[in-house]
């Protein structure tokens, strides 16, 4: 956990005017920005980027295999789903606390395996950097994989007792590891002393934003969930 924090912190003090792809360098060593591959741009704003992904992205899932997937609760599930990048686009004014630049340098495959450090754990450098761009904060500021969740509003009611608890403990292991790691960031922020108008700890400290998000990138790889009900909690929220 010290590890993803540390870099996450010190790569968001890497910032660029325009969300994009670095496709080269100018004679006085500023980035040229081009496109994000699959979303377009470069975008001036993240309101722009947002509208881009609603106007591009695909659910990872066919519709066959996605009915087949929801059982029972497939009427509720499919129609949230469909409608689910249109509600990006219409929230996409309202989705990032800082529409405009910087944008920090998302890595874009940020693990434990593209780190490279010496046998003491201290950081020699980070690998395999073909996907990076410069991303709204709130897609930079995401939660490490392995402290992953689906949004509790997006899962199984199931899955979580009348006080909004999850019941699995490995599950409620998660969200406490995902307070300390909010907490150690923080630290670290203020170790580096770094502008606290722009910090990673805000964004992952807003937990309707960052489900809005975390449910952008399980939309990509097919997850079925309410989508509609993680939507309907960040509007009533920033409304």
């Amino acid at each position: 956990m010290a590890l993803d924090t540390k870099l996450q912190v010190q790569l968001s003090a890497i910032r660029l005017p325009l969300i994009g792809k670095i496709i080269g360098k100018t004679l006085d060593g500023s980035y040229i920005q081009g496109p994000i591959p699959g979303i377009g741009g470069p975008f001036q704003t993240a309101e722009e980027y947002f509208k881009g992904w609603a106007e591009t992205s695909e659910f990872g899932m066919s519709d066959e295999r996605l009915t087949g997937a929801c059982g029972p609760f497939a009427a509720e599930i499919i129609p949230s789903v469909r409608s689910f990048k249109q509600s990006i686009h219409d929230a996409a004014s309202k989705l990032s606390i800082h529409n405009n630049g910087p944008f920090p340098l998302c890595h874009g495959d940020f693990g434990h395996n593209n780190v490279v450090v010496d046998d003491n754990y201290k950081i020699l450098g980070v690998i395999h950097w073909e996907f990076a761009f410069a991303a709204p904060w709130e897609v930079f500021g995401d939660f490490p994989l392995t402290l992953s969740v689906t949004p509790p509003k997006m899962d199984l009611p199931s899955n979580y007792d009348e006080a909004g608890n999850p019941k699995d403990e490995e599950l409620a292991e998660k969200f406490r590891d995902r307070e300390k790691y909010l907490l150690a960031v923080k630290r670290e922020e203020e170790r580096l002393g770094l502008d606290k108008k722009f910090s990673v700890s805000d964004v992952l400290g807003d937990s309707k934003r960052e489900a809005m998000i975390s449910a952008m990138r399980l939309y990509e790889i097919g997850k079925p969930g309410w989508y509609s009900k993680v939507v309907d909690d960040f509007t009533s929220s920033s409304s």
